[in-house]
Order: C-alpha cells, then structure tokens, then sequence
C-alpha cells in the first residue's frame, strides 16, 4: 500500500480534501498555537524574549505546522457519505469483502456456473474465493441450494459448455451460511467460449435487480458489494466511475423506502494499484454524483 499512500500524496484531490479543510486549519492552528504558547511561557520565566525574536521564525513554525497536518491527515483507506435528511450511509473501503461485517454480494454469470476445476470460473476470482471457503469439495450442494432459489424465474436455452439456462441481468440468488447471507448476482454473461462480459449499458439493470431482490426478499442489515463489473464483467469503465454508478444507484433506490441502512462498496487492496485509486478522488467524485 506504500504506493497508494505516495500516489495519493500527488493528487489534487488529495490536497483539497486532507488540507484544505476545516479539520486541517484546525489541526494547523492547535501546533502552531500550542509552540508560540511555549514561547509564551519561556518569555514568563525570562528563558527567552519574545520580543527580540526574528521574523524569520515564522517560516519554520509554519513549515512545522504544515507538516504536521500532513502527518495527522494521511492518505485513506475508508471514506463515508452520509445522506442529508434520510439514515442512508454509503461507504467505500479498500480491503478484503469477506472480513468486512454485512451482508455480502457475490458477482457471478448469468448461468450461475459454479466449475472451477474446468476452468469455467477462476479460483481467484471473488465467487472462486467464496466456493472454496464455504462449499471446499462440494459443489452439487452449491448448485443444488442455487436451482432451488432459480425455481419460477424465467430463463433461455442456450448452447455452452457448463450450465445452459440464462437468466436476466440482475437476477439474484439469496444463500444462508450459517448466520450469514450472501447474495449471488447475476451481471456477466458468457459466451460460447465461456468467456464473461457485461456492458456499462447493462449495469443500471444489474443493479436495479439486485436492489429489489434486497427490499422485497432480502434482510435489512449491511450490505457490502465488490465493485461490480470490474473484474468478471471485464468493464473498461474506470473503477471510480463504477463506484459512483453503484452508490448512486443505491441512493436512488432508496428514495421511496429505506431497505438497507448502510452499504459499503469494497475495492481490494490489488486493484487499488493496477487503478491508481485515491479515496480521496473518490469522495469528490461522490459529492458530483451524489445529492
């Protein structure tokens, strides 16, 4: 993450929101007062005369107070957006989606392949990573609890390899762990060649039906989402931009009726680096699309 913290230092973004605030003007105004209190003090106990002090001091009170903000108001690895007027939180953080507590979304094909062993779907891919830590050597009771909660939902025939019903953009597997939930969701459709794509143009669908999924046969607990679309569904669209579409999604999906409290958009710590992301950047670009 050294890198994250050094690009982020070359931002724009970066100096107007951890410098240029209200917290940093404080944080400035504590050190540099509390250091010319010092100097209140040696004055009193005649260790000093403030008097007879050059100017130039100034300039490396300043500098100290500078750095020390910056010190204090380090790049992020969290951010959080608080909507005015309605108890709705989005949050984005960089992390790892399965230590994070909520309710959690799992991007998967529109066929709901589960075969990892053929190739079908990548062990590092985030549906990989879940098939292998809960259903390790059992994947006909993963298939089995996913056809059970595809039972009554339309699908096409198609010719593949691997499953061959598809189902809609959007459509969305509730599965119960223990005391946790998880939500497949479908948003990448494969090809003959099993290959996954989504299109940006499909994405508000992909959303929508996850959104209403949730409201009407979900629980209303935390929700945390990857950035949907840019890994499986190969979107070219920049991982900012996908972010801002998710929460603002979100947001919009809940103007009517709250359905979740707080969600939280999960980017992990690799594709921080091969993005180039700054939360900070993020935040901006939330404020721009958000109310």
């Amino acid at each position: 993450m050294m890198n994250y913290h050094s690009r982020s230092f070359r931002t724009r973004s970066y100096w107007i929101y951890a410098l240029w605030s209200v917290d940093s003007l404080k944080t400035f105004l504590a050190v540099v007062g509390a250091i010319w209190m010092g100097v209140d003090i040696l004055d009193t106990f005649h260790l000093l005369k403030k008097s007879e002090l050059p100017l130039w001091l100034l300039i490396p009170l300043i500098l100290i107070g500078i750095l020390i903000v910056i010190i204090t108001r380090r790049p992020v690895k969290r951010i959080k957006y608080k909507h005015p007027g309605m108890d709705l939180t989005v949050e984005v953080v960089i992390g790892d989606l399965f230590t994070i507590t909520g309710q959690k979304v799992i991007s998967t094909n529109t066929t709901f392949d589960t075969d990892i062993s053929s190739g079908i779907i990548s062990p590092q891919s985030l549906q990989g990573i879940f098939t292998n830590m809960y259903y390790p050597g059992n994947l006909p009771k993963l298939d089995a609890e996913l056809a059970q909660g595809l039972q009554g939902i339309p699908s096409t025939h198609i010719q593949k390899p691997g499953k061959t019903e598809q189902y809609d953009f959007g459509t969305t597997v509730k599965l119960k762990i223990g005391p946790d939930y998880f939500y497949w969701l479908a948003m990448a459709e494969m090809n003959s060649n099993n290959t996954a794509k989504t299109q940006l143009k499909d994405l508000n669908q992909i959303l929508e039906g996850l959104w209403e999924f949730i409201e009407t046969k979900g629980e209303k607990l935390d929700t945390v989402v990857p950035v949907i679309g840019s890994g499986l569904g190969r979107l070219v669209t920049n991982r900012k931009k996908l972010i801002a579409i998710i929460a603002q999604s979100f947001v919009t999906a809940s103007q009517n009726q709250v359905f979740v409290n707080k969600l939280t958009i999960v980017i992990h710590p690799d594709d921080v680096e091969k993005a180039n992301l700054n939360l900070f950047e993020v935040k901006d670009l939330l404020q721009h699309y958000l109310p």
